[in-house]
């Protein structure tokens, strides 16, 4: 989901889902169709440093503020538009999320290879996330 990088990777190449925080359950029919209609052998899970997505708690009011300036929404429907996803979308720590989440699809898709990646903002390398 992170605006801060783009991928040069050839046309054709691979499908490329962004999902805040790497999670991609919201996205998990895309991710099947992706595999099942489109071939994907092996999925890269990219995760960042700095992930918004980590202590939403803390960005409850810039969100609901956001939204109020932004999208012209109400306080009462802001707050429980926070309230009722931020649960769902809050990942604790960025590298525990991204193990756990390659753990998931494994599972799900045994199969498929999935590479744990951590992707530095701060100085723009990929690194591999050593499972234990």
């Amino acid at each position: 989901m992170d605006s801060r990088k783009h991928l040069h990777i050839p046309d054709h190449f691979a499908f490329i889902l962004r999902s805040g925080g790497a999670n991609l359950r919201p996205a998990e029919f895309k991710v099947s169709y992706a595999i099942a209609v489109g071939g994907v052998r092996a999925i890269a899970l990219i995760g960042h440093n700095r992930c918004g997505m980590v202590n939403l708690v803390a960005r409850r009011e810039a969100f609901v503020n956001g939204l109020i300036e932004g999208a012209g929404w109400d306080r009462v429907r802001a707050e429980e538009h926070f309230m009722s996803f931020a649960p769902i979308f809050e990942i604790g720590n960025e590298i525990e999320f991204i193990i756990s989440e390659a753990e998931r699809l494994s599972l799900k898709y045994p199969k498929i290879i999935v590479a744990p990646l951590m992707f530095n903002v701060d100085d723009g390398l990929i690194s591999w996330i050593e499972r234990s």
